[in-house]
């Protein structure tokens, strides 16, 4: 009797918790292609022409936030109206800080949206393969505060951790076979089931990148994803996941062997940000735990176990789960120095720091000629002319307004600059013809470098002739710190360094989602292919704080932060010194260190779709297990 009482109770927590469910176990396996096309021709950064493009990765997942998002509000809805007729406080087990910061966080994302110029994509995404439109980002705060609410049991957190284990096993082991080159994904039947809704018959790979993604659109986002989850796994190692002692044991074996195909992909997978966060969360644990062991004093109000009656065997397990921990780090460490990955990954990081490219920038100015600066802040003028004859002349002069000599070089049409300051910058000149037109133009050429921009007399003007067969005038982009190290971490020094200014121009509402890459200087012509040797766009800014920022606004990322830092202090102060850790416990620290790890990863990288449906309902969860922890001492 009592076990189907105990049946009966458990499948109401899972039809209770199915949103929550839902947007942790289903939609991260969801890969489903959509037909879709690029339109960015009027800008001088993009094609002439629209660019058919497929998503196989992102689009199905959002969709499924959304209705997810939607049930989630209806249901709170319903049952906060439900309180209210009660004579309840609304939310009246919720921390009112939260709920602000929420609200304020979802309020800003409407206003952003509701208020941008670029409403296709922030209400129906694309662009250039972003899709977390304003209905997506509500969608996540719905799923978060689902979470946050209904998760009100210590049988609810387990139930909800048990079934993500075995969305993260099947990860882990679509993870482990990628690495082993036997991708799930390039499989005849089940390229048919991703593309059955899109006209391409399959989905390739890109040559020369890890094709370990998981269900992810770039093995960048599986460090994110492994960074949040792994100590989740390592936590589920340790929990009594069933009072049937033969259940138990083979949830901790399938623990290990997830935890294990977790750190297998991360390494296929060569994501530096991802080891990184991961390091960083496995220091943060030991902190939080050695605390416990060193400091730690169980509560007063903590009913005493059975190790009460025998000090000294509590205190020499401690001991030797301290020692082994220690032990584990410093092997792990002195193997990752080692490491080829370890070592890459610290190439990475530190490219960019020997910067030779010689061309900072060049700018149209108002008198028609061409300001050049080169990266050690030396400046010089070329002043270009074509006569009404069509007869074209150069001359230069520096900063202080003296001439410049420019001589012809042994090859034709090439010219040098006789001051040895520039000697590293030539002049090609020719005639260009530019759809069925003769321009009389030049290139700027960084010999030592192979990179050249070309320029072309255009209606009475010289313009910059765009590798997109746009003309345009170059103007000065604003840019700050990492002058020497633009190359840093794949470029990314060059992406903050134009990212950063725009934070006085989009502090209140942002320019709305999915509108970064419009936001960002993509006509930054000289700067991009400085650093790339190509012209590439920038379509995202390599960091999750910065990306809410600039699309929905300072306000939003400041809430969104703070929800982070409001949940990491709480944790802190719940962790720090706990002698004893229960199932319940061991669940929050796992979520904790989850969630700081994921925010470590986000320093270098941005949101997607994929990961942070994942993020924002575990931040719930952990806001729950915490309340559920502090409740429980209360008693």
């Amino acid at each position: 009797m009592k076990t189907v009482q105990k049946e009966d109770t458990t499948k109401k927590d899972i039809q209770a918790l199915l949103p929550v469910l839902i947007a942790l176990c289903l939609i991260p396996l969801v890969i489903l292609t959509k037909d879709y096309q690029t339109e960015f021709s009027k800008f001088p950064w993009f094609n002439n022409t629209e660019l058919n493009q497929i998503d196989s990765f992102e689009y199905a997942k959002g969709v499924l936030v959304i209705i997810m998002g939607a049930i989630a509000a209806v249901i709170i809805g319903f049952s906060e109206y439900g309180k209210m007729q009660k004579k309840k406080r609304l939310f009246e087990n919720a921390d009112l800080k939260v709920i602000i910061l929420l609200a304020v966080y979802l309020v800003m994302v409407i206003i952003s949206s509701v208020f941008s110029q670029h409403t296709n994509l922030v209400f129906h995404g694309g662009g250039y393969g972003q899709w977390q439109t304003m209905w997506v980002l509500l969608g996540y705060g719905m799923l978060f505060m689902y979470a946050y609410l209904f998760i009100n049991s210590e049988k609810r957190g387990l139930l909800t951790i048990k079934f993500l284990m075995i969305t993260t096993g099947i990860l882990a082991l679509m993870g482990v076979l990628q690495t082993l080159g036997h991708n799930p994904l390039s499989w005849k039947w089940v390229q048919n089931i991703i593309t059955s809704q899109s006209n391409v018959e399959g989905i390739d790979f890109k040559e020369g990148v890890s094709n370990v993604i998981l269900s992810f659109n770039n093995p960048n986002y599986v460090g994110p994803y492994i960074a949040l989850i792994l100590p989740v796994s390592a936590a589920f190692i340790f929990l009594r996941a069933s009072e049937d002692k033969s259940k138990a044991i083979a949830a901790k074996i399938a623990g290990v062997l997830i935890v294990n195909g977790l750190v297998r992909t991360l390494i296929g997978s060569s994501s530096s940000a991802g080891i990184i966060s991961v390091l960083a969360g496995v220091v943060f644990a030991l902190i939080l735990i050695l605390s416990g062991f060193f400091w730690g004093k169980r509560p007063e109000t903590e009913e005493k176990t059975d190790s009460d009656e025998h000090p000294h065997r509590n205190s020499k397990k401690g001991l030797i789960i301290g020692l082994c921990a220690v032990a584990v780090l410093v092997t792990a460490g002195i193997f990752s120095l080692q490491s080829s990955y370890i070592q890459n990954t610290l190439n990475k990081l530190l490219e960019g720091g020997n910067d030779t490219r010689n061309v900072a920038s060049i700018v149209n100015n108002k008198a028609d000629e061409l300001d050049i600066t080169l990266r050690n802040d030396t400046h010089f003028t070329l002043a270009p002319k074509v006569d009404t004859n069509g007869q074209f002349t150069i001359t230069a002069y520096d900063d202080s307004k003296k001439p410049i000599s420019i001589q012809q070089t042994a090859e034709q049409g090439i010219y040098s600059l006789s001051d040895q300051r520039f000697s590293m910058i030539t002049l090609a000149v020719n005639n260009f013809s530019i759809e069925n037109q003769v321009y009389s133009g030049f290139k700027i050429k960084d010999t030592p470098n192979n990179i050249s921009w070309t320029f072309v007399f255009k209606d009475g003007k010289w313009r910059y002739y765009t590798p997109f067969g746009k003309f345009t005038r170059l103007h000065e982009v604003e840019s700050f710190g990492f002058k020497d190290y633009q190359n840093i971490a794949n470029r990314r020094g060059f992406i903050w360094s134009r990212t950063i200014p725009l934070m006085k121009d989009y502090w209140f509402k942002g320019i709305g989602p999915n509108a970064f890459i419009i936001a960002f200087p993509n006509d930054d012509f000289v700067g991009s292919k400085r650093v790339g040797d190509t012209t590439t766009l920038v379509d995202k800014p390599h960091n999750a704080f910065l990306q809410i920022y600039i699309q929905t606004g300072g306000i939003s990322a400041l809430a969104y932060g703070g929800l982070w830092v409001l949940y990491i202090i709480g944790g802190i102060r719940l962790f720090w010194r706990r002698k004893q850790y229960r199932n319940i416990d061991m669940i929050g620290l796992g979520l904790l260190v989850g969630i700081f790890s994921f925010a470590v990863s986000g320093i270098t990288n941005d949101t997607i779709i994929g990961t942070q449906v994942i993020y924002w309902t575990l931040l719930g969860t952990g806001y729950a297990v915490n309340r559920i922890i502090r409740s429980d001492e209360r008693q």
